[in-house]
């Protein structure tokens, strides 16, 4: 019985990290689901309650199975039918619906950005169809502008899940994983909340990991190769001021190692790729992206506050220290960190309101919690796959 009580502590502490992220899995989803749900007068505990079961069920039974190399000609065919059926479901889904009916406008804040540019007008004094005004950053406008000229910036969608597809198997290293990574993401009612309103802030941050993979892979850092770390950075930074999170925390202990003329050379590229994308608009119109009521700086910024910020700071400085150079440390500390800046942002802003508004209103965007589910996904998978943890698991299952 004490051999019994030791292993099951053992195995409870080896699923420490993979239990966090699997309850951040079903967390975020579990919002989309209490939201959408509630609205059509359905029991939304009682659809939670089903969806954990299940997903549980499929973790702990069937994800097993399917992890490693001895099914390797069967996970690539499970691989690749997964990718395809998300690929048709995105294709229809695009096709059913009408953007103009969705009540969701981060679609039409960058066609009508493009839209106004390549008609000579100022980008950023465009509305979207609902009114408001688009908020990412250039370098994220300028990608899009191929789909515009395809006939729907949807397809931003297709074409960054296209490209994580390419990219599981060199990230992940096994077909194995890489199908559990896909399974998730198809069975995540957030992914298809994004895919169903256009929205291309889960993509934006799909991108990001894909990019962090490709440099981790490729041992870049920031002693030998400052311009080009600089240059990727800053881009990236010219989409969403959030993506410095994932960023902030692979890169500290890299950036802290570097040398002071490293640093500083890292950083002028950063801030110099960054300032070229918005310089075509500050030549033109610099009061209207500096002082604008709406310019895309005050609406990055207006959700958070300088609490919020000195937060986050302290949690990019004590995770990027934490994980050091370990990249499966680095994914899981940054979905951490997303989660809960998010989510004490949301409790400042309730807390200043005297919570006259509930967190499922339109007062709050749920779909900012999605920004972590890519690095999320890849926790569950690396975690669900340590040897560690493999280990605990053969000793507990050998006992009488």
């Amino acid at each position: 019985m004490k051999d019994r009580i030791k292993y099951l502590f053992l195995y409870a502490k080896s699923y420490n990290s993979l239990v966090i992220s699997f309850f951040l899995f079903l967390l975020v989803n579990g919002l989309f689901i209490c939201k959408y749900t509630s609205r059509l007068n359905i029991n939304s505990t009682l659809i939670v309650l089903m969806y954990v079961c299940g997903i549980f069920l499929l973790f702990f039974f069937p994800f097993k199975k399917i992890v490693g190399e001895r099914n390797k000609k069967k996970n690539i065919l499970i691989f690749w039918l997964t990718a395809l059926l998300i690929i048709i479901g995105i294709l229809i889904a695009h096709s059913l619906i009408n953007p103009f009916t969705i009540q969701v406008d981060r679609w039409s804040a960058i066609h009508n950005f493009i839209d106004a540019l390549l008609r000579g007008e100022y980008p950023y004094l465009v509305q979207t169809h609902l009114g408001g005004y688009g908020s990412p950053f250039p370098f994220w406008q300028f990608l899009h502008i191929p789909f515009y000229l395809l006939g729907d910036v949807g397809l931003g969608m297709l074409f960054f899940f296209i490209i994580l597809v390419l990219s599981l198997k060199g990230i992940l290293k096994n077909y194995g994983k890489a199908v559990i990574y896909l399974l998730l993401l198809f069975l995540s009612p957030a992914f298809w909340y994004e895919v169903l309103v256009r929205s291309d802030l889960l993509y934006n941050f799909i991108f990001c990991f894909v990019i962090i993979s490709f440099i981790h892979k490729n041992h870049l850092v920031i002693k030998q190769n400052y311009y080009l770390m600089g240059t990727i950075c800053g881009l990236l930074l010219s989409s969403r001021l959030t993506i410095i999170i994932p960023f902030a925390i692979f890169l500290l202990t890299d950036f802290l190692e570097a040398n002071f003329k490293e640093k500083f050379k890292f950083l002028l590229a950063a801030s110099s790729a960054f300032t070229l994308t918005f310089l075509p608009f500050l030549l033109k119109n610099s009061s209207a992206l500096l002082f604008f009521e709406y310019n895309p700086f005050v609406l990055q910024t207006r959700q958070g506050s300088f609490i919020e910020l000195i937060g986050l700071t302290i949690l990019i400085l004590y995770f990027g220290l934490k994980s050091s150079k370990n990249i499966s440390k680095q994914m899981y500390y940054t979905s951490i960190s997303i989660v809960l800046f998010v989510g004490f942002t949301f409790l400042h802003r309730m807390i200043t309101d005297n919570f006259s508004e509930s967190l499922f209103s339109s007062m709050y965007d749920i779909t900012y919690f999605n920004m972590a589910l890519p690095f999320i996904i890849y926790s569950i998978v690396m975690e669900f796959n340590n040897k560690k943890v493999n280990i605990v698991f053969e000793q507990v299952d050998t006992l009488d």
